[in-house]
């Protein structure tokens, strides 16, 4: 047992190491967050299994804890929370999809391990077919789980990482307008932008501000142009304002800023960015600068916390499809690998006829 235990450790260790050089060297990439997760995971199971070693006792009850009793009442918890902030959110924003995200995903949390215990059935003969179907659930939804827990993890880190001082650009995203007015969330966004432009001139610097946003649905004019005069009221100088006016998502804001920033004599060919958002966009919109090439960092501005857990539910929802190809291989590999044993077990393999 000891050569194994410390084959984890070994493996945690460096899994660890790996992580730490990809923070420092690139910390934009979301799969980063997996690699510390499996490095906790690894080192938390060999302190259970050193500690079997020594007081068996005690550690029975920590791994009881850690994996019959914490998986449960952390659905159940999560669950109940999720369904919580639903209703807070659609008191104060009204019914609306985005507002129903959070309590659905809470009533699906509430209602997987009930799903799971029917499907596999433990005190009865269940069906080979309906115990896979009861195992992929698990398998898929400790998929899930591991990824939503990895990704939030790492968003707090990246978040909380020191920001590089020297922005050539400060570029600050939109996210709709309430007719022609800015909103409270994009006014916070706004507040950090002057904050953030503020400190590179205390520092000698002499960034250019990039407001970008098209007109949506229901707003008298584009959102660069409301940013632009909020900003303008604030007093930063209209001409260190750049508008970016045609972007209506994340990837086109920064696409179109880039062709836009490429015009202007006083800018770089590959400025030093800024960008800022709210806090729960911060990890998509990074990852989205790494794989077009941007040399920016991303910073977030303080959300009202009624609105964070479905916001940030959204985002995850939204790194799981740009990240389709893998987690469809995935889970199709544990779909094949359960109806493979589904079918096995209905198959007369290993009979012997005994005469």
């Amino acid at each position: 047992m000891s050569g194994f235990v410390h084959l984890l450790l070994a493996a945690g260790i460096v899994l660890a190491v790996i992580g730490a050089v990809r923070v420092v060297r690139e910390p934009r990439r979301v799969s980063t967050g997996l690699v510390l997760f499996a490095a906790l995971g690894l080192i938390a199971l060999w302190a259970v299994l050193a500690l079997l070693e020594r007081n068996t006792l005690v550690a029975i009850e920590i791994g009881i804890a850690l994996l019959v009793l914490l998986p449960p009442l952390s659905l159940l918890a999560a669950g109940l929370g999720l369904v919580a902030n639903g209703v807070v959110l659609t008191r104060r924003e009204g019914l609306r999809i985005a507002t129903a995200v959070a309590p659905l995903a809470g009533i699906g949390l509430l209602l997987f391990p009930l799903a799971a215990w029917i499907l596999l059935d433990p005190g009865g003969r269940t069906p080979a077919w309906r115990t896979g179907l009861g195992v992929a659930l698990v398998l898929i939804g400790m998929l899930l789980l591991v990824q939503l827990l990895a990704f939030t993890g790492y968003a707090v880190l990246y978040a909380r990482l020191p920001q590089r001082p020297g922005a050539d650009v400060v570029m600050v995203l939109g996210c709709g307008l309430a007719g022609g007015q800015v909103t409270p969330l994009l006014a916070s966004r706004l507040d950090r932008a002057r904050a953030a432009y503020e400190t590179e001139l205390a520092a000698g610097g002499d960034p250019i501000l990039v407001t970008s946003g098209g007109q949506g649905p229901g707003e008298s004019v584009a959102e660069a142009d409301a940013m632009a005069d909020y900003l303008e009221a604030a007093g930063v100088p209209a001409a260190k304002i750049v508008r970016e006016n045609r972007s209506r998502n994340t990837e086109q804001n920064l696409r179109f800023t880039t062709e836009l920033l490429r015009e202007r004599a006083e800018v770089t060919e590959k400025p030093r960015m800024t960008v800022v958002t709210s806090d729960f966009h911060v990890m998509r919109s990074a990852e989205l600068t790494r794989r077009l090439g941007l040399d920016a960092q991303v910073v977030g501005a303080r959300t009202a916390r009624y609105f964070v857990p479905a916001a940030f539910l959204r985002e995850f929802v939204a790194v799981l499809v740009s990240h389709r190809r893998a987690n469809l291989v995935v889970a199709g590999v544990l779909l094949t690998l359960v109806a493979a044993l589904a079918v096995y077990s209905y198959l007369p393999v290993g009979l012997v006829d005994q005469d």
